[in-house]
């Protein structure tokens, strides 16, 4: 082929040379010609038959060599096939170059391979490649005999690290199918290798399934007879990865295996929680009050060390609030928000209720049981409850057995043993409520008891405020439940100030009953020393004051009383215009006059009335109320007070006449001393 081009190209030059020859030679004859006619421009139609004539001649030279070169020696045949070969070969060359670019459209690359051998190297490397995918997907060593793992071996540690490692390639080849290219799948060998290893799951699902149930139920029997709490936990988390697995690979066995687990062990936890009330039940019968806060936490402690280590197992163990079906899952909790942290712990807390059904009934009942055990129980249960609840003392008391790894760092609000806790706390704050309601309730009562004594004396409901603050104080004392403390108190006291304004007493005059109880309410108030009750304090303290006073104005009045109503009319002289040292000479208000009213008075007299004073004060006040001495010296400063006044009105009005009262100021202290030292 390429002979027949350089040949071709060989005789086009030759060709293109004679006609440049040959057009030279017509150019001189054109030229020759045009130079003839420059002279005969005028006769034209003589020039143009010359021209005519001349074409004629020379069309007629051109067809005689034409017809000459034909027949001689073949040449016209021979350019003429020539000339039709060239034809034939642009032709070929056209359809070769139309191959080429159809070829250069359907597969750009294909310009770039240098070969055909280079083209079939590249397509049993890709074909490689791809075999190579696929064996690695479907055929890893731990599948490569399915038979065995039909009937896993669980019974020793090397038998469940192969189960595991095989049900690790199983999972991930089966989770990887989504995965894959389409054209992968449509493969008639992936298909029917891929339900082989399905049918090879769900044997090795029930082949699982089958020994960890047999495992639970055996265990749950044994756990009646075993001296060792929780060995089952020990015993069955070498068994928590097949756990994990069957909740990604087979749920319905996964959910199987919780129930079972959960019917067996409910009834043994059952079991141990109400022998454990019924044994505190039996000890409170005999003992002590104060022995009643360590019996209870004995109780409280061993149900949040049982629950919390439930708890911690049943998370590992079960995989529980873990989203084991993500490829990257390892069994961690991640820290989430919002919904997240709404629905953290909401599959453990659910299996922890179904395997605690009645702990809360029966730390309510054991509550109950206290409150009725003693006048406070409801409070100690409380406070006792509160410091579990609130973490004060015991909050990690869960030793979290054999499941005290990573579950057992849960946090304290996700442990399902504060909701169990806090139903009991809240039973207990009621009763504890219930009992501050039966005093309040109680306070009518207790002035009509005080009603059939000789004296009504402090009413009892203030003792019992200062025995219950004592009690409560005792028993909060590093507790934190100081709000409902303090809140019983300010309710008691307010509704106490209000019964006391109330109370009346037929033998025992009112404001003798008042500031006796305001002064004992105002003295527990302050013994607490809460800021709550300050203003309960003062209130108590300025109706104790009002009380006294108002008792010893009524009581003592006024023991001179002539003499005071003398000096009356005197300072009412005086208020008139009268000088005070002009009185004198009044009839009514003469030297004599007083002499008169003053001789009414003598010492002896006035000691006397003191006495039945003191022995009228001592009918009506009561020893435990113990303000005898307190009345006594009140009305001996009122005492002193009149007559200070009366001794400056006499040595004003009477200044030189020698007058004066029938008691000094010493005297009448002396005479109040002698009094309250011979009673």
């Amino acid at each position: 082929m390429k002979l027949e081009e350089a040949q071709m190209q060989k005789e086009w030059e030759v060709s293109k040379e004679s006609v440049e020859e040959g057009s030279s030679a017509s150019d001189e004859a054109l030229s020759a010609l045009l130079e003839e006619g420059e002279g005969a421009e005028q006769d034209a139609e003589r020039r143009v038959r010359q021209l005519g004539s001349r074409l004629a001649q020379l069309d007629a030279l051109n067809v005689g060599g034409m017809l000459a070169a034909a027949t001689e020696r073949g040449a016209g045949a021979a350019l003429a096939h020539r000339l039709d070969g060239g034809l034939r070969a642009g032709a070929a060359l056209a359809q070769r170059l139309a191959r080429l670019d159809h070829l250069a459209r359907a597969a750009p690359h294909a310009a770039h391979a240098r070969s055909g051998a280079a083209r079939a190297d590249a397509n049993a490397r890709a074909l490689l490649a791809e075999l190579d995918a696929i064996y690695s997907w479907l055929e890893p060593p731990a599948l490569r005999d399915l038979d065995a793992l039909q009937e896993p071996t669980l019974t020793t540690a090397e038998g469940r690290a192969a189960t595991l490692k095989a049900a690790a390639a199983l999972r991930h080849a089966l989770r990887a199918e989504p995965a894959q290219p389409p054209h992968r799948r449509r493969l008639a060998a992936v298909r029917e290798r891929l339900r082989r290893l399905a049918r090879t799951k769900d044997q090795m699902a029930a082949a699982l399934a089958r020994h960890l149930n047999n495992a639970l139920i055996h265990l749950g029997n044994e756990a009646a007879h075993d001296a060792r709490p929780r060995r089952h936990h020990a015993e069955l988390l070498p068994y928590a990865p097949f756990m994990k697995w069957l909740k990604d690979m087979d749920e319905k066995a996964y959910d199987g295996l919780l129930k079972v687990y959960t019917s067996t062990w409910a009834r043994v936890l059952e079991r141990e929680v109400r022998a454990a009330g019924e044994a505190a039940r039996g000890a409170l019968l005999a003992a002590p009050d104060h022995a009643v806060d360590h019996i209870l936490d004995q109780v409280l402690s061993l149900v949040e060390t049982l629950c919390n280590a439930e708890q911690d197992f049943c998370t590992q163990f079960f995989f529980l609030d873990v989203d084991v079906k993500s490829e990257g899952s390892d069994g961690e909790r991640s820290e989430g928000g919002g919904e997240g942290r709404v629905r953290q712990g909401a599959e453990s807390r659910r299996l922890m209720a179904e395997l605690f059904p009645s702990v809360e009934q029966e730390l309510v009942a054991l509550v109950g049981h206290v409150e009725r055990h003693d006048a406070y129980g409801a409070m100690r249960a409380l406070a006792c409850v509160g410091r579990r609840v609130l973490g004060a003392e015991g909050g990690a008391a869960a030793e979290g057995g054999a499941a005290g790894g990573a579950a057992g760092g849960a946090a304290g609000e996700a442990r399902w043993a504060r909701a169990a806790l806090a139903a009991a706390a809240v039973a207990a704050k009621r009763g504890a409520d219930r009992a501050v309601a039966d005093r309040l309730a109680a306070l009518p009562d207790a002035v009509k008891q005080a009603a059939r004594r000789p004296k009504c004396g402090v009413l009892s409901f203030v003792s019992e405020l200062e025995e219950l603050s004592g009690a409560c104080e005792q028993i909060f004392a590093g507790s934190g439940r100081r709000a409902d403390v303090e809140r019983w108190y300010v309710m008691l006291g307010g509704a106490m100030v209000r019964a006391v304004a109330l109370a009346e007493h037929p033998r025992t005059p009112r404001p003798v009953l008042q500031l006796e109880n305001y002064h004992r309410l105002q003295a527990a108030l302050a013994a607490l020393r809460l800021p709550a009750l300050d203003a309960l304090r003062r209130e108590c303290r300025q109706r104790y004051t009002e009380a006294l006073r108002s008792y010893v104005t009524q009581y003592f009045g006024r023991p001179l009383e002539k003499l005071t109503q003398f000096f009356e009319g005197v300072a009412e002289a005086v208020a008139s215009g009268v000088r005070e040292d002009e009185v004198c000479y009044r009839a009514a208000f003469s030297k004599h006059e007083l002499r008169r009213v003053l001789a009414m008075y003598p010492a002896p007299e006035v000691r006397k009335s003191l006495h039945r004073l003191y022995r009228t004060v001592e009918k009506h006040l009561s020893e435990e109320g113990g303000l005898l001495q307190v009345v006594w010296r009140a009305m001996q400063e009122e005492f002193i007070a009149q007559h200070v006044a009366l001794q400056a009105r006499v040595a004003a009005c009477y200044p030189a006449a020698g007058l004066a009262l029938p008691l000094s100021t010493d005297d009448i202290l002396d005479a109040f001393s002698d009094i309250a030292r011979q009673h």
